[in-house]
């Protein structure tokens, strides 16, 4: 990074300001947080990741069949999704909740996949696992290491299904996380946003429709999503999704007395509580800064990236923009020159790095000497 002497300067703006992208809502009262009987919950913006509710979120939990997001995940990373499955004697013989695949049948990916979200079928989950990895145990490995890539770590995953086990557990910010990189994948998404789905057995070309176990998508305005999961040990369990006015926000909900009516709760309160604000649009000119002894007098500040932010209802989010009041040149689009600052209350810092929007380069020396001989600096 280039290094700018310069006098520093401070800027601060309200989020109504020109600065900002997008018109701000009028402030209102928030809604009082909700209600939930669930042992532990959460609701996540899915497009930044802020955390807008949490009751015991880090807390480690059995999670059930909400497992099966990162077996999901893992099989659609790895792609190939129309490779025939042929469903093994271990994954027939797998207990609990059932796609009913039987052994010797053979199905694609894709197909699996669908009983394996909307069914959520435990036989699908290791044939799945077999066919990608060769087996169910190096299968399971790749699902640890995912999690440590999402920065789930109060996650272990010992099966791809979620039936109980002795050092299966995870978390609700971390199973958050995961439905977050999971509703990335436009496949992901697609699959658990529908009702049901038509499968066919490969070998006879027998099909049936499946549907789903998430009642939400029946119910809830917006509804999107995701998982469901129940076992003894974890009671009942649900990751739910829902997008309105182009926001998706994710609510999940752990070992809940009722969990269509926690997870409604959460997300009804999520979209009457908080607002998303769009703060900077990539490349979107912010100031201008003047360039001493720059071929080009004066030079655009940009951000590499867009930012949105969240902010409760009621309060205001406050911008403050650190940039030299002159830049010296030579300078690079990749040389940072300042930063974007946004405050919100309860919410981390959110900072952005500003770059000049073209590379400029340094007047020829003789251009430089003859203007401080003809425009001499004031002392």
């Amino acid at each position: 990074m280039a290094c700018h002497r310069a006098r520093w300067t401070i800027t601060v703006f309200a989020i109504g300001s020109a600065l900002c992208s997008a018109p701000c809502r009028a402030a209102s009262v928030p809604p009082v947080s909700p209600a939930v009987g669930a042992r532990a919950a959460i609701v996540m913006d899915a497009r930044t990741g802020t955390i807008l509710y949490e009751k015991h979120a880090f807390l480690q939990l059995d999670p059930a069949s909400l497992t099966k997001m990162m077996t999901a995940l893992v099989v659609i990373s790895h792609g190939h999704l129309n490779q025939r499955v042929k469903v093994s004697a271990r994954a027939d013989a797998t207990p609990g909740s059932s796609l009913h695949v039987r052994q010797g049948e053979a199905y694609t990916r894709l197909d699996l996949l669908k009983g394996l979200l909307l069914r959520s079928g435990n036989d699908a989950a290791v044939a799945l696992a077999e066919s990608d990895a060769g087996s169910v145990e190096r299968f399971v490995a790749w699902m640890n290491v995912k999690a440590q890539e999402l920065g789930a770590f109060n996650t272990s995953f010992e099966n791809p299904h979620g039936l109980t086990r002795p050092g299966h557990y995870s978390s609700a910010y971390d199973l958050a996380l995961i439905a977050r990189a999971a509703l990335q994948q436009p496949l992901f998404q697609e699959i658990v946003k529908s009702p049901e789905a038509t499968i066919t057995e490969q070998r006879s070309s027998r099909t049936r429709t499946i549907h789903t176990t998430n009642q939400l998508l029946y119910s809830f305005p917006g509804a999107d999503g995701v998982k469901t999961g129940t076992t003894s040990a974890a009671g009942k369990c649900l990751v739910a999704s829902a997008t309105r006015d182009h926001w998706q926000l994710i609510a999940v909900v752990l070992n809940s007395p009722d969990r269509w009516d926690d997870a409604s709760r959460l997300l009804n309160w999520g979209f009457q509580a908080w607002r998303p604000e769009r703060i900077i649009t990539a490349y979107h000119v912010l100031v201008h800064r003047t360039v001493e002894d720059g071929r080009l007098a004066t030079v655009a500040i940009v951000a590499h990236r867009t930012l949105w932010i969240d902010v409760p209802q009621g309060e205001n989010a406050a911008v403050v923009l650190a940039l030299p009041s002159k830049l010296s040149a030579p300078l690079s689009p990749r040389d940072r020159v300042g930063f974007y600052h946004v405050l919100v209350a309860g919410q981390p810092v959110k900072t952005v790095g500003l770059y000049p929007a073209v590379a400029i380069a340094k007047k020829p020396w003789w251009q430089r000497l003859a203007a401080k001989v003809f425009h001499p600096q004031p002392r």
